[in-house]
């Protein structure tokens, strides 16, 4: 039988690449037969059901007759005897194996090897599999095998290698693994299996790698792990594993791969880690392990690599690392450790990449530049020490690293000048110095690093002329970033760079004016361009518009450009970026095509009826801002192809006519500024469809119609910013603003609505506690390069906000004709930055509880109709610094506190307070606070208030008058004498007045 087969394999390599398909279909049905009686042996085809075999017959014909000659099948060890089988089969490399793995394979009792590596299988891996216990070798690796591992593959005892890696195998991994003791290598990596590692693993003793990487293996590492005390490579990254680290880990001695990266790892590191004195490999970055590093780390002399970044690691950096001195590779970076750079860092002769990128080390450059002076400078290529913290200049001691190939010191406090000795580092391909405090010129040294590829210096505040000698060899730069200094640059009008591969040239704030430079023509490579804000004053070259067809990004803002723009495009459509606002370009709108277009603040006029409507396509932009321009005429109504808009800005402009109605099939809308044109009619109830809007700025038009059948319906839960300030819109606050949750600006001033506050604005949350999205909005468009800006009428006069306008909480229903009680819930705004309820119809007292809103800067109730006392809680707004409550009925004394006395006594005119500011003072006038009086009746109130204190006043007043006279007389007898002979002697001459005076004139007139 065995002879048999291997006769037919022999006959269809040689027919099959040179017969007629015909010829190969037959052939492969004969020896389809051939092959099945091979396998299955003659007596079993005697006895076979015709169906089954009919069946079986068709599978080994399809096998070798359609699908091309499997190479891999090239060795087959026939065993001896009367029952000898296959003992070794491989099929590994066969891409057009497109089906599963059939379960007939379970008849091969013999095999030793199965090898069916990157054959394309699909399905699952038949349970049948676990009948061949003769089986040492299992490798289906890097196929397309679904399903769960079968608990069946525990029956394969004699395994010593499997491999199961690179599929989408799901489900845990069985309990049953546990039974192949015999097992060397385990690899189930790259897959899609979960739940936790089985401690039945534990008992693979005679394990010598074990790779589960790549997976969604969850719970905590099992301490059963340590029994595997032969294992040289163990590897358990990118999983979502949790808790700590065990450390039974330390018993595997023999390890000399560790990787627990990417997990959810926590707590200490073990100290027992210092047991692994074999390591070479130790990776257990991006996890979230805490505390310390174990001094232990240091025995680990061995190791060539240790990356323990992206953690929370806290304390110093261990000295014991000294003690690894064939370390090649260092990773510390992200963690929170701080004190500096040991000494002992000295010892690491071999040291070839070091990155403590975003620690707090708090250390001078000199020193750590002195510390890796020895045999480190020797050898050291990559130094990266971003965010560090460190401090001091640099000085000559960086000339002595010369191999270094790339240098980060970006985002520290290093200052003074850069040093010459930069000139030396002739191997540098990549200097990162940006986010410093450096200054003076930039060395001419820097031209002689002919290797550079990547340079970024910006954000300093470098200074002087850069002529041709700074860029005289580098014939290698790509990236060039020196954005936000003060450099000059001064070449000849007819210089062409020898970077004439350059990619990238940021030169923001720089001086290359007067002219667009005109050495820009002859690189062939560029794609993004910023010289924004760098002093150019010219217009638009004739080459500029075909050569700008190359670039993905171009910035040309906040310079003095004039004239008329030329056509401008992108040849990269997916991702282009036009800005050349702040300018003074003039004219009819351009036919720009760009992802992004920012014209914004220029002097273009005209309609922009062509420039919107005249496509014939769909445009990908996702952004077009035309704000702050001469435009005018109405807004046409034909978006329809624009449909990817995220951002439109049309404000300040002289617009007209009424919003168009398919603006609202902009459904990816999420920013809608039209502030601050002439525009009326109603907000078109299209703008529905508009859900993504975060950002709605229609203030300072003439916009009318009931505010509550707009919005009542509406479903932007997504809102920041919600403007209609200045316009004539009426009708009631609706309640469904309080559904826009994420709100932290609302200005509904200067309308005409009517009715009370809603209770519910407790509601929105950025309000509640300073939480909301706007952060990650402003953060998204600064990352392609835009800043978005508001104004906002906030202390009594509109502020522009743009970098900051994330931290703006601003609440302002002034000027309306709203009623009513001001809700206790406004208190809950505690985020509250302003809040403006003046010009309104509100009653009733201010709420007790507003000194709870401790972040008020701005806080205005002027002109309505509140009354009752000050809360004393709003002396406790200390960081108030605009106050108006006049022009209300308010009473009473004015809180005492330094924070409400220190206003201009304006601020409460118009009331009946009393107290510091105001000149009228309480104890002098008789006016005290209220007490005992019906709150509400003011005008009643002040008069109560006298007559209460004149009713309290008469009972101690008449005992204490009563016995200052008549105690003395009580109590002593010659005062008592006196003061009778005293009344005595009175009455007499009071008689005797009386006689002489009245008697006499009765009688005279004979009365």
């Amino acid at each position: 039988m065995e002879a048999l087969m291997l006769a037919a394999l022999k006959v269809r390599e040689k027919l099959f690449y040179s017969s007629s398909l015909a010829l190969k279909l037959l052939t492969g049905f004969l020896l389809g037969i051939v092959m099945w009686i091979a396998v299955n042996g003659l007596e079993s085809s005697v006895i076979i059901s015709p169906t089954m075999f009919l069946s079986s017959i068709l599978e080994l014909f399809l096998r070798m007759s359609i699908m091309p000659l499997m190479p891999a099948v090239t060795m087959m060890n026939i065993g001896r005897g009367p029952h000898s089988e296959l003992e070794l089969l491989r099929l590994s490399y066969n891409v057009e194996l497109l089906d599963g793995i059939p379960s007939a394979i379970g008849n091969f009792t013999s095999l030793n090897s199965l090898d069916l590596t990157s054959s394309n299988f699909q399905g699952a891996i038949p349970s049948a599999i676990g009948n061949l216990t003769s089986l040492n070798n299992l490798d289906l690796s890097d196929n397309k095998l679904e399903g769960a591992i079968p608990s069946a593959i525990g029956n394969l005892t004699s395994l010593n290698n499997l491999y199961l890696s690179s599929n989408k195998l799901e489900g845990a991994i069985p309990s049953a693994i546990g039974n192949l003791t015999s097992l060397n290598n385990l690899d189930l990596s790259g897959n899609k299996l979960e739940g936790a590692i089985p401690s039945a693993i534990g008992n693979l003793t005679s394990l010598n790698n074990l790779y589960l990487s790549s997976n969604k293996l969850e719970g905590a590492i099992p301490s059963a792990i340590g029994n595997l005390t032969s294992l040289n490579n163990l590897d358990l990254s990118g999983n979502k594993l949790e808790g700590a680290i065990p450390s039974a880990i330390g018993n595997l001695t023999s390890l000399n791969n560790l990787y627990l990266s990417s997990n959810k790892l926590e707590g200490a590191i073990p100290s027992a880690i210092g047991n692994l004195t074999s390591l070479n490999n130790l990776d257990l970055s991006f996890n979230e392990l805490e505390e310390a590093i174990p001094s232990a780390i240091g025995n680990l002399t061995s190791l060539n690599n240790l990356d323990l970044s992206f953690n929370e690691l806290e304390g110093g950096i261990p000295s014991a690392i000294g003690n690894l001195t064939s370390l090649n590779n260092l990773d510390l970076s992200r963690n929170k450790l701080e004190g500096g750079i040991p000494a002992s860092f000295k010892n690491l002769c071999k040291l070839r990449s070091l990155d403590l990128v975003s620690n707090n080390l708090s250390q001078e450059i000199n020193e750590v530049f002195e510390i890796l002076s020895g045999c480190v400078s020797n050898g050291i290529e990559v130094l990266s020490l971003s965010n560090c913290q460190l401090s001091g200049h640099l000085n000559n001691l960086l000339g002595q690293f010369k191999n270094l190939d790339s240098l980060d010191l970006s985002d520290n406090s290093i200052a003074h000048q850069i040093p010459a000795t930069l000139g030396v580092l002739t191997s540098l391909t990549s200097l990162r110095l940006s986010n410093n405090k450096l200054n003076g010129s930039l060395p001419i040294g820097f031209g002689a690093l002919e290797n550079l590829v990547d340079v970024d210096i910006s954000y300093n505040s470098l200074e002087g002329e850069v002529s041709e000698i700074h860029f005289a060899n580098l014939t290698n730069l790509r990236y060039f970033h020196a954005s936000h200094n003060q450099l000059i640059l001064r070449v000849n009008p007819h210089w062409i760079p020898p970077f004439q591969l350059v990619e990238s040239i940021y030169l923001r704030s720089w001086d290359v004016g007067p002219q667009l430079p005109r050495w820009l023509r002859s690189l062939k490579h560029l794609v993004f361009l910023d010289l924004s804000n760098s002093k150019i004053s010219s217009t638009l070259p004739v080459w500029f518009s075909d050569w700008s067809l190359r670039l993905s990004y171009l910035n040309l803002s906040h310079n003095q450009l004039h004239g008329k723009i030329p056509y401008l495009s992108s040849s990269n459509d997916l991702f282009s970026f036009i800005d050349l606002s702040s300018n003074k370009f003039n004219g009819p709108l351009p036919n720009v095509s760009s992802y992004w277009i920012d014209l914004s603040d220029n002097l273009l006029s005209g309609s922009l009826f062509t420039f919107l409507c005249h496509r014939t396509h769909d445009l990908i932009t996702e952004l077009l801002n035309f704000g702050k321009n001469h435009l005018s005429g109405e807004i046409p109504d034909c978006w329809m192809n624009w449909k990817y808009l995220e951002v439109l800005k049309l404000n300040d402009n002289y617009f007209s006519g009424k919003i168009p109605s398919s603006i609202g099939i902009l459904s990816d809308l999420q920013f809608l500024n039209l502030r601050n044109n002439t525009l009326f009619g109603e907000i078109p109830l299209s703008l529905e469809h508009c859900e993504a809007l975060t950002v709605l700025e229609l203030d300072e038009n003439r916009l009318e119609g009931n505010i509550s059948t707009w919005l009542e319906n509406q479903n932007y839960s997504q809102m920041v910013i919600l403007n209609l300030r200045g316009n004539q819109f009426h009708g009631h606050v609706p309640i469904g603003l309080c559904r826009m949750t994420y709100l932290q600006i609302l200005d509904l001033a200067n309308n005409n609505l009517s009715g009370t506050i809603p209770t519910c604005i407790n509601n929105f949350s950025a309000m509640v506690d300073g939480t909301g999205k706007q952060g990650q909005i402003v953060l998204y468009l600064q990352e392609l390069g835009f800043s978005d800006s508001s104004s906002i009428m906030t202390k009594g006069e509109m502020i522009e906000y743009s970098t900051n306008l994330n931290f703006v909480r601003s609440m302002d229903l002034s000027n309306n004709k709203l009623s009513g009680d001001i809700p206790e819930e406004i208190t809950r705004l505690e985020a509250l930055h302003s809040l403006n309820l003046s010009h309104n119809l509100l009653s009733g007292r201010i709420p007790e509880e507003i000194g709870n809103m401790k972040e008020l800067e701005s806080l205005d109730f002027s002109q309505n109709h509140l009354f009752g006392e000050i809360p004393p809680s709003m002396s406790s707004l200390t960081f108030l610094s605009k106050l108006n409550l006049s022009n209300n009925k308010l009473s009473g004394i004015i809180p005492s506190g330094t924070q409400l006395q220190g206003f201009d006594p304006s601020t409460f005119s118009g009331n009946k307070l009393c107290g510091l500011p105001l000149i009228k003072n309480c104890n002098v006038d008789g006016d005290m606070p209220p007490i005992g009086i019906e709150r509400g009746e003011d005008d009643k109130g002040s008069k109560s208030f006298a007559w209460f204190y004149f009713y309290v006043s008469i009972a101690p007043g008449f005992v204490v008058g009563f016995w200052a006279v008549m105690g003395p007389l009580v109590f002593n007898r010659r005062w008592r004498h006196l003061y009778f002979n005293f009344l005595d002697n009175l009455w007499d001459k009071f008689m005797v007045w009386y006689y002489v005076n009245v008697a006499r004139f009765v009688k005279g007139h004979g009365l």
